[in-house]
């Protein structure tokens, strides 16, 4: 077998592959999102979708093993930060995130961390070394969020509707507790979490 039969096989089974990984990002089943927000600095990376697209079933789990109904959800807007024990910048979002999820409380937004780490008891033991027990996260141990579209960078967020399908996504290091967060996320709360079909 030469080498650029090879290159043609190994390219078509990574097409095949990121078609079926990504199979939600470039779907065109969802509604239309309407004009894009106007984003602050802080928020530039944020990636807001002109159409929503139907958020597949994840295999998400409490730390203590409960699968998560994303459905108990509906009606918010929801905020998946995907991140992983040995993601340094990860590691450093996790304060200004238990903050940003207490000031939340009670409101339409929530954040929710998802670990995509193979052992869910290290999750545990990782946040208690670190004395961040209190961390609001979920683990993906067989990181079916890949379904949603290739996980490139930890952490990433996800930004789900009220009516559970994906608006964006914010891929890289976030600084949460920059003063123009909270106003942007009320405004994508404003607009998605009881999106009008447009």
């Amino acid at each position: 077998m030469n080498l650029s039969f090879k290159l043609l096989v190994a390219a078509a089974v990574f097409a095949t592959s990121f078609t079926v990984g990504a199979q939600t990002i470039f779907s065109t089943s969802g509604y239309s999102t309407g004009e894009a927000l106007e984003k602050p600095m802080v928020m530039k990376p944020f990636v807001e979708f002109s159409k929503a697209r139907p958020l597949p079933e994840l295999r998400i789990f409490t730390l203590e093993g409960e699968k998560v109904d994303l459905a108990k959800y509906r009606g918010k807007l929801l905020i998946l930060n995907v991140w992983g024990t040995w993601c340094t910048p990860c590691i450093r979002e996790i304060p200004q995130l238990i903050d940003l999820q207490q000031q939340l409380k009670g409101s339409n937004i929530e954040i929710v961390g998802v670990a995509v780490d193979k052992s869910v008891a290290g999750i545990s033991k990782f946040l208690a070394r670190h004395k961040m027990s209190e961390f609001n996260t979920w683990s993906d141990p067989t990181e079916s969020i890949e379904d949603v579209m290739p996980l490139e960078v930890v952490p990433t967020n996800y930004i789900i509707d009220g009516a559970g399908n994906i608006v964006g996504y914010l891929p890289g290091y976030l600084p949460w507790d920059d003063k123009d967060v909270m106003p942007f996320l009320k405004k994508l709360a404003e607009k998605y979490a009881k999106p009008k079909a447009n």
